[in-house]
């Protein structure tokens, strides 16, 4: 499978692609699972990630309550040619006249269905799929210079990920039904808001309000009694920490997206639960294994978590993170007189350090300098980033 897809093919309300590196040390410390269940399943950040990691064995199990969304993902299943060649017309045509014209009309077939959604998702404001009282597809035009309207290599890729997945239009209680001991689930509803005007539930015509929140944590409480490894993320707010008071609560900071202004689309604190303790991953390797594993036995959550990391935090590599610093110091008129190869192994237990308000991550080279036993998070210069780029005589020396 090339690296990088599958992976989701729409823009989704709460995307969990930020939460990915949290989310995936959550799945290893749950340790083996049988069937993964996402009822919530949006833009499926996750579902995909344990698909390129190749962690879904048995028949997986995906639904959401929003019928046009499961159609979408039903089509490029069943007739992925159709539905990019549907792509390329409208990709051919694509204007803000056309677009409303797609809109305002709903085609009779299932590929033109799917196919209508991808392409209104791609091309629409802010990438907000948003739908009215009447369950009608409403938001307004996007002026992108160059919409990815037609991803054919990862559609395609998406379509065979999706082949032996059984994907319905369910809500949560009879996705639930399904679930059995030793099923991973994970839980990725509608956020309670954390302010009045902070609700957003209009990915659906039917809305998720406190009762839905409390009948969705009744049905956590009865899977993780049932023995199944449950997950779920919602915003940090006192109804959220009263339901899931008796579980394992992590707390997460996550960047808003969606909002109509750029400049309240800070870090917000979101909540991660789970019915199982959560570990740090490397930590619990060293529990099972009694000592670091070599870099060749790294599992595939260890190399991604770290490149997820950087990806996620925009750098190239570490030394794109480093550089930053330095200009900034340089800014302020500071000399940067620090050891970098001491700040880039981390600690002698392993943990990263943390410089200017950044987390470096561990590099394993420059804890074989400093006399250090690699750990499992270390990052290799031969499979996972390159060596740290030597711009200022000294800045890496000892």
């Amino acid at each position: 499978m090339k690296e990088g897809i599958p992976r989701p093919f729409l823009k989704w309300v709460g995307g969990k692609r930020q939460l990915l590196p949290k989310l995936l040390e959550a799945v290893e410390c749950a340790g083996s699972f049988r069937r993964y269940h996402e009822p919530f399943l949006g833009g499926g950040a996750l579902f995909f990630a344990l698909a390129r990691e190749g962690l879904l064995s048995a028949r997986t199990q995906l639904s959401d309550i929003n019928p046009n969304l499961v159609e979408a993902y039903q089509g490029l299943r069943d007739n992925v040619g159709g539905i990019i060649g549907t792509l390329k017309r409208h990709r051919a045509r694509h204007c803000e006249s056309y677009f409303y014209q797609v809109r305002g009309r709903v085609p009779p077939t299932q590929v033109g269905r799917a196919a209508r959604l991808i392409y209104l998702n791609k091309t629409c404001f802010n990438g907000l799929y948003r739908e009215n009282r009447k369950g009608e597809f409403n938001a307004p035009f996007g002026s992108y210079a160059n919409p990815n309207i037609c991803d054919e290599e990862n559609l395609r890729s998406v379509a065979a990920t999706l082949a032996d997945v059984d994907i319905e239009a369910r809500d949560f209680l009879a996705a639930a039904k399904l679930v059995r001991r030793e099923d991973l689930v994970y839980f990725d509803p509608p956020y309670d808001p954390v302010s009045k005007t902070a609700a957003f539930t209009s990915y659906s015509k039917g809305g998720f309000g406190v009762d839905s929140q409390e009948a969705l944590a009744r049905t956590f409480v009865t899977l993780a009694q049932k023995g199944a490894k449950v997950i779920l993320s919602n915003s940090l707010t006192p109804l959220t920490k009263e339901l899931y008071k008796d579980f394992y609560i992590s707390e997460v900071s996550a960047k808003r997206v969606v909002n109509s202004r750029g400049d309240r689309r800070g870090a917000v604190m979101e909540v991660l639960v789970t019915s199982f303790p959560i570990t740090s991953a490397w930590r619990s390797h060293y529990r099972i294994n009694g000592s670091a594993p070599t870099v060749a036995g790294m599992s595939g959550f260890e190399r991604m978590l770290t490149k997820q990391w950087l990806a996620e935090n925009n750098y190239q590599d570490v030394a794109d993170l480093i550089d930053e610093v330095v200009d900034e110091w340089n800014k302020a008129g500071k000399q940067t007189r620090r050891n970098w190869w001491e700040v880039l192994a981390g600690t002698a237990s392993g943990k990263p350090r943390t410089v200017a308000g950044r987390q470096f991550p561990v590099l394993r080279a420059a804890q074989e300098r400093q006399g250090l036993p690699a750990t499992p998070n270390a990052i290799s210069r031969n499979q996972e980033e390159s060596p740290p780029r030597i711009k200022v005589s000294g800045r890496w020396t000892r």
